[in-house]
């Protein structure tokens, strides 16, 4: 079966799993999220063998997730997250409420997230329309146009849930 080229997908989910859609790539934003930024402590954080580390780094930094700056030391590189990077950080914070709802039992340990500020867990993450309703996959319409068009120049797309509508 031939794979698609989900780089040039017109769907913003293809492509994001293009540039970070595997379990190694997630494990090296989240932990550049807590602050890591030398190879070493990624390699010894992860357990990653050299290689599948250099190779993720380095996508990661043809992308625009990562600038690489030189170390205040001399010795080494610092992956430094750009604002593409830090802007990932509410579709980690999504996976970490997902899986913290669905994928432990109540006596397993869980790394948790709190505000740093009040010590309180944040809200949980919700897709939100104008109007303040939440919105599930049974209001959603999916509609394409150029990225640089306004919303109500945009076309439906058929999918099967307007076709059994």
């Amino acid at each position: 079966m031939k794979h698609r080229d989900l780089g040039t997908s017109a769907c913003p989910i293809d492509r994001s799993l293009y540039e970070v859609g595997d379990t190694w790539t997630l494990q090296i934003l989240r932990d550049a999220m807590h602050g890591i930024t030398r190879f070493t402590d990624f390699s010894n954080h992860i357990g990653l063998a050299t290689n599948v580390l250099t190779a993720r780094l380095q996508k990661l930094v043809s992308v625009g997730m990562f600038e690489v700056h030189e170390s205040a030391l001399g010795n080494s590189r610092d992956y430094v997250l750009t604002e593409k990077g830090r802007d990932f950080h509410t579709v980690l914070a999504a996976l970490r409420q997902w899986g913290q709802k669905h994928l432990f039992e109540d006596d397993e340990p869980v790394n948790r997230v709190i505000d740093a500020r009040t010590g309180r867990q944040p809200l949980p993450l919700r897709l939100t329309a104008e109007d303040g309703r939440e919105l599930t996959p049974d209001d959603i319409l999916i509609v394409q146009s150029r990225a640089a068009d306004p919303i109500e120049a945009a076309t439906p797309i058929d999918t099967p849930r307007r076709r059994t509508a």
